[in-house]
């Protein structure tokens, strides 16, 4: 369709890898008004060596054609499908390399795409038929990229504009392609530990959990979990103490508990301070627990320090059982309130930061990919006003200006926000300024399964091969 306005010659609308590609349309009604495609490649592909690209260890992704109808040019629809498509390839499959190639009339965009941070790579044969072949890798290159793309995104949610986009991981395990996920590349690292000292962060989450156990009480109170004999699993268990407060609350009375935590570290701490919990290596990309084995997933303070939610997402859905829920509670720094000289620290930091500290704002629709529906929602502000030990009203809780403060210690740990946060310290200190922060519960049903449903279930679960569970 776009074959004559664009110049396109049969070798450039046919790809050798279309059955294989990852193809991401918008449409009007029945009609195609955009288009955009990427091509993976593993290791040792020899359409790698013919671009002259030199082996790498991960995937290569090549970025492919992007068209757009005219009548719809100026409503960035594929300006939108490109950022979703780089921003759930860099999260869901974390590749080391991104390159595209550059022929004929198209050679004008050259330049355009410098600017983005691509590398003019290699160029490949002469005259009509030249072909310019163009990267991003390394570690640094492809951080910033993703970094700028997830700007993008985020400016697009916030003025209206979102295309809602498919996730791309149930779109990979339901063609058979989940070898191609980063699971055990993202469960390797740590984001939020990794730059943190550990003796300043650990009464920091003790205090924590403390505060949030008394705001959690009525939470759970609230929440239809599903009765006793039960069992609950805690994704990103930490020290234990939010595990082990959570354990004495009766609506768990009866329940089998565990946690997964994937620092050594921090299950040592665990099981040393509360020798009562079942704490097991674990991510929240693979927690090594059995197909449907648990009634309740707890995930704390987690999904802000995940790089893929919906990995995460995809492998709750697993181990929850039919019927069972997914309780998740995090703080959205899109519900900060304060001063100018704070909120540009906030801001900065959120910016750089890998994970997503606003990630409860969009959680709903993706957990809804998945299959997850939305059952409550509480949220509970916190400011720091108060002149004594914390306070706890209807939906709100009343700091001290030190313990307020507290809320916001964690972004200390990046390095491109250190003057920041040092400036901003300064001036809350010195102005008492109040602000406030949301942190929000959401909980989510995993509907029960229909008697069919059922029946491919336990054919799935007999053809699983889930990790087992380690110390």
């Amino acid at each position: 369709m776009y074959m004559a306005e664009q110049g396109f010659g049969e070798d450039m609308v046919h790809h050798p890898k279309d059955p294989d590609g990852l193809h991401l349309c918008a449409l009007s009604g029945d009609e195609t008004i955009g288009a955009l495609a990427a091509y993976v490649y593993e290791p040792g592909a020899p359409e790698l060596t013919h671009l002259e690209l030199p082996k790498v260890d991960g995937l290569s992704v090549q970025i492919g054609k992007r068209l757009e109808e005219a009548p719809y040019r100026g409503a960035l629809i594929s300006e939108q499908l490109g950022t979703s498509m780089m921003l759930q390839i860099s999260e869901s499959l974390r590749p080391v390399r991104f390159f595209l190639t550059v022929r004929g009339t198209h050679r004008r965009l050259i330049d355009r795409y410098a600017r983005r941070g691509f590398v003019r790579h290699a160029d490949i044969g002469s005259g009509a038929d030249a072909v310019t072949v163009m990267t991003i890798e390394g570690a640094a290159a492809m951080e910033k990229l993703y970094v700028e793309y997830r700007a993008l995104g985020k400016r697009s949610m916030h003025n209206g504009t979102r295309i809602a986009v498919p996730s791309l991981v149930p779109f990979l395990a339901d063609t058979d392609r989940e070898h191609l996920l980063a699971g055990d590349l993202l469960g390797a690292e740590n984001i939020y530990l990794d730059p943190l000292p550990r003796k300043e962060e650990l009464p920091r989450l003790a205090a924590q959990s403390r505060l949030m156990a008394a705001e959690q009480r009525p939470r759970l109170m609230a929440t239809a979990f599903p009765p006793p004999p039960a069992s609950l699993l805690d994704v990103g268990t930490g020290p234990g103490d939010a595990l082990a407060a959570v354990a004495k609350e009766p609506p768990f009375s009866g329940y089998r508990i565990r946690g997964v935590e994937p620092s050594p570290d921090l299950r040592a701490t665990a099981r040393s301070a509360f020798p009562q919990l079942d704490v097991r290596r674990g991510t929240a990309y693979a927690t090594g627990e059995p197909d449907a084995s648990h009634d309740v997933v707890m995930a704390s303070f987690l999904f802000i320090h995940l790089r893929s939610p919906d990995l995460a997402l995809r492998e709750m859905w697993r181990v929850l059982r039919p019927g069972g829920l997914l309780y998740v509670v995090d703080v959205n720094d899109d519900t900060f309130t304060g001063p100018d000289e704070i909120r540009r620290m906030v801001e900065m930091h959120d910016h750089y930061y890998p994970g997503d500290r606003t990630i409860l704002t969009d959680l709903p629709r993706r957990a809804g990919e998945f299959g997850f529906e939305l059952e409550n929602h509480f949220a509970t502000t916190v400011r720091n006003t108060g002149d004594s030990e914390p306070v706890f009203g209807q939906d709100e809780i009343v700091l001290r200006l030190r313990e307020g403060w507290g809320l916001l210690a964690f972004m200390r740990s990046q390095e491109t926000t250190a003057k920041l946060f040092e400036e901003a310290q300064k001036h809350y200190f010195r102005t008492q300024c109040e602000l406030s922060l949301g942190i929000e519960t959401q909980v989510y049903r995993k509907p029960a399964a229909q008697p069919d449903e059922q029946l491919q279930h336990l054919e799935k679960c007999s053809a699983s091969r889930a990790a087992p569970a380690e110390s």
